[in-house]
C-alpha cells in the first residue's frame, strides 16, 4: 500500500516551479550556445561569427569610449522620444475627457491612424521632412509611440471614480486643480504602465529610425557594421539593446509597480 506525500504549500510548490522553469531556461541557453559554436566553426565569420568574438564586441560596446558615445545618443532619443509621446497624449486624451465632442475624431479616426502607420513609414517621412539628424529620429519615435499614449491615458481616464470626481468640484471648479489634484493621482497606474511600455518598444522604434536617418546611435553603428561587415558588432548590438531593455524593466519598473500595486491596494 504507497502512502501518498502531503502537498507542497503554496510558496514552496511557486518558488519550486520558478527554479525548474530557470534551470530548464539555463539548459535551453547552453545548448543554443553550443550549436552556435559549432556551427560557427564550419562557417565564415562574416556570416555567423562565433560566441567569443560577439561577445568580444560586446565587451568593447562598454569600455571604448567611441562606442558609448553611440550607446548614450540611443538612450538620449528614446527618454526626449518618450517624454513626447507620453505628454501629447496625455493632453490629447484630456482633450477627449473634457470635450466629447473630440472623442470619435481622437479614438475613432486620429489613433486607428497611428497606429496603422508603422514606424519605418515614420521614419521614411521623417528622412524626408528632416533629412539626416536628431530631429529625424525624435520625430519618428514620437510619432509612433503617440497612439500606446493616447490609448492608455484614455483607458485610465475611463476608468476613474466618478464619485471622487464628484466630490473634488464641491471643493474647486478649477479643472488644472482637479487634473493636478485627482485626476492626474488616480490615473497614475494607467501613466506608469504608458511609461514602461513605450520605454520597451521605443528602443525597437529608435534602432530603426537612426539606421536611415539618424547621425548617432546604435543604429548609426549598426549602419556602418553593415557597410564594413561587422556582423559580430550587429549581434553585440542587439544583444545589448536586449539586455538594456529587459534590465531596466525587469528592476527597475518591476520594483516600481510593486511599490504601486501594495499602496493602491491600500487605497
Amino acid at each position: 500500500m504507497s502512502v501518498l506525500s502531503p502537498p507542497l504549500p503554496p510558496r514552496r510548490a511557486w518558488n519550486s516551479l520558478v527554479s525548474g522553469r530557470r534551470l530548464a531556461t539555463l539548459i535551453f541557453l547552453v545548448i543554443v550556445l553550443i550549436g552556435w559554436q559549432v556551427y560557427s566553426s564550419y562557417m565564415p565569420p562574416v556570416l555567423i561569427p562565433s560566441p567569443a568574438r560577439v561577445l568580444h564586441r560586446f565587451v568593447d560596446l562598454w569600455t571604448d569610449p567611441r562606442y558609448l558615445v553611440y550607446a548614450w545618443a540611443s538612450l538620449v532619443h528614446v527618454i526626449v522620444s518618450v517624454a513626447i509621446a507620453f505628454t501629447a497624449g496625455v493632453g490629447i486624451a484630456l482633450v477627449g475627457h473634457y470635450f466629447s465632442v473630440f472623442d470619435l475624431a481622437i479614438y475613432g479616426r486620429l489613433t486607428p491612424f497611428l497606429n496603422s502607420f508603422s514606424g519605418l513609414g515614420w521614419a521614411f517621412l521623417a528622412l524626408i521632412w528632416f533629412g539626416v539628424n536628431e530631429s529625424a529620429v525624435i520625430f519618428a519615435t514620437s510619432v509612433a509611440l503617440l497612439p500606446f499614449a493616447i490609448i492608455n491615458a484614455g483607458a485610465g481616464l475611463r476608468e476613474l471614480n466618478r464619485e471622487i470626481i464628484e466630490m473634488g468640484l464641491s471643493f474647486s471648479r478649477s479643472s488644472p486643480r482637479q487634473i493636478q489634484r485627482i485626476i492626474l493621482p488616480m490615473m497614475f497606474p494607467y501613466l506608469f504602465a504608458t511609461i514602461r511600455l513605450c520605454f520597451g518598444i521605443g528602443f525597437q522604434i529608435v534602432l530603426t529610425a537612426e539606421l536611415l536617418c539618424g547621425s548617432s546611435g546604435l543604429g548609426t553603428l549598426m549602419n556602418i557594421a553593415r557597410q564594413r561587415f561587422w556582423t559580430d558588432m550587429v549581434l553585440a548590438v542587439a544583444a545589448l539593446i536586449l539586455i538594456v531593455v529587459y534590465v531596466t524593466d525587469r528592476i527597475l519598473f518591476d520594483a516600481i509597480q510593486r511599490r504601486l500595486r501594495k499602496r493602491y491596494e491600500l487605497l
